[in-house]
C-alpha cells in the first residue's frame, strides 16, 4: 500500500522509481485473479477484504491527483476486480461516500505532494 500512495504523490525522478515498482506488484496481483471473479475464486473472501484499499481507495486517490498507477490498459483483471468489489452490497453498505472521501483526499494528496516538493 506504501508503494501505491508513493506512486500517486511523489514526484520526478522518485515518482517514476516508485510508479515502476508500484505497476510490479500489481502485477502479482493481478497474476492472482486469472480465471477468478474474486481472489478467492466465485466468492469473495479474506485477500478480498485485505486488497480493498485497491479496491476502492487507489480509484479514489487517482481521482484526487490524476494519477494513472491502475490503469485498465496495463492491469485489466484488477480493474475488472475492483468494479465486481464496488458492486458487492456488503461493501457499497460499509464504505465512506466516494464524494466525501475524494474531498478529503484531494486535501491531503496536496499537503503530501508540497512536502515532497520542498524536500525535492
Amino acid at each position: 500500500m506504501q508503494t501505491l500512495w508513493k506512486s500517486c504523490t511523489s514526484v520526478g525522478a522518485e515518482r517514476e522509481k516508485v510508479h515502476e515498482e508500484a505497476c510490479k506488484l500489481l502485477g502479482t496481483l493481478e497474476g492472482e485473479l486469472k480465471g477468478k471473479k474474486f481472489f478467492g475464486g466465485k466468492i469473495f473472501g479474506f485477500v478480498d477484504i485485505v486488497t480493498k484499499f485497491i479496491g476502492y481507495w487507489v480509484g479514489v486517490i487517482q481521482e484526487a491527483i490524476g494519477a494513472d498507477a491502475l490503469t485498465e490498459n496495463e492491469f485489466s483483471l484488477l480493474c475488472k476486480w475492483a468494479e465486481e468489489f464496488w458492486n458487492c452490497l456488503v461493501i457499497k453498505e460499509n464504505l465512506p461516500q466516494s464524494d466525501r472521501l475524494l474531498a478529503f483526499i484531494k486535501v491531503q494528496a496536496e499537503k503530501i505532494t508540497n512536502f515532497y516538493k520542498s524536500k525535492a
